[in-house]
């Protein structure tokens, strides 16, 4: 008999033998949520909101142009983190969020990278810019936006919307006859609305999406993420990183606020327009408080002025 057709002898296994696949990214944060995160002492939201700053860092990456992209959290080096830092637009808080999100997930990989404190400092300057713009900024800013860049500027530096509020707007909530904006607040589950008078230049910007088909289109269809991308673009035609200027959101949004306050503005009208919940906080977002506390030293080293000259 052929020993080739002997069936008395074990045969091989017609299936090959299937090799452990190698972690992805997306598997590393699903053992990242299963290991870490649900034994976390933290609310069901930050849970959340920790997962998904680390679920987008590729696609951040990407959106940074960093290459080569790392496959697994073990594979980030100081570069990533670097060009991240230095290439996306990031608000104070943000930056927080994202880097502090991801240096816990690097820290659960045992990426060395997550204890050097060089590489996730803050850079110098970040938290110390400028809270808001001059008159001639925000007019440069304006100028110097095209489209959707222009109509997020007038929003929020003409009229105070918060990002979130400016995505929530649909065309229906666009009352041109009146000039009102109707405003769904910040709420994680919906905020509170209110009716808002459009700023001059806001109804005229605006006044294109008048003949819209359907009115529960979106003014500005963007994610959180495009509406910053979109600003950065404003800022970079105005030429402000040329000169160090960083702007965010909330600078256009208290930017508004000072300059209307200015312009003679009651505060308890401004905090309606806002949408806060008290005048303390109105004062101290505009920074009245701060204003108040340096002209108190002024006064007070004038009249100290005289007695030091003095020996």
């Amino acid at each position: 008999m052929d020993p080739r057709r002997d069936r008395s002898r074990p045969r091989a296994s017609s299936r090959a033998t299937r090799r452990p696949q190698p972690e992805t990214w997306v598997s590393a944060v699903r053992r990242f949520a299963e290991e870490e995160v649900e034994r976390a002492a933290i609310g069901p939201g930050w849970k959340r909101r920790l997962l998904y700053e680390v679920r987008r860092t590729p696609e951040l990456l990407r959106r940074a142009e960093i290459d080569p992209l790392p496959r697994r959290p073990e594979d980030v080096r100081a570069a990533h983190i670097l060009g991240m830092k230095q290439r996306l637009p990031w608000s104070p808080a943000m930056f927080s969020l994202h880097f502090a999100a991801l240096k816990r997930f690097l820290r659960w990989a045992k990426n060395p990278l997550a204890a050097d404190r060089a590489v996730w400092a803050v850079p110098s300057g970040f938290l110390s810019r400028r809270r808001w713009l001059a008159p001639d900024q925000i007019v440069r800013l304006y100028r110097s936006a095209r489209g959707p860049e222009r109509i997020l500027v007038a929003l929020e530096g003409f009229n105070g919307l918060r990002r979130v509020e400016v995505l929530r707007l649909r065309l229906r909530d666009l009352d041109f006859e009146r000039r009102r904006l109707r405003v769904l607040g910040k709420g994680r589950h919906g905020g509170k609305w209110r009716m808002l008078p459009m700023f001059t230049e806001t109804a005229r910007v605006l006044s294109s999406l008048r003949s819209g088909p359907d009115p529960s289109v979106a003014v500005l269809p963007l994610s959180r993420s495009g509406a910053d991308l979109v600003l950065h673009r404003a800022a970079e035609r105005a030429g402000f990183p040329g000169i160090g200027l960083t702007v965010s959101h909330h600078d256009l949004r208290r930017t508004f606020g000072r300059l209307a306050h200015k312009a003679g503005m009651d505060l308890v009208q401004l905090k309606n327009l806002y949408g806060h919940t008290s005048l303390d906080q109105t004062v101290h977002y505009i920074g009245l408080d701060e204003d108040e506390m340096r002209a108190g030293l002024d006064r007070l080293a004038s009249m100290m002025r005289p007695m030091l000259a003095s020996r």
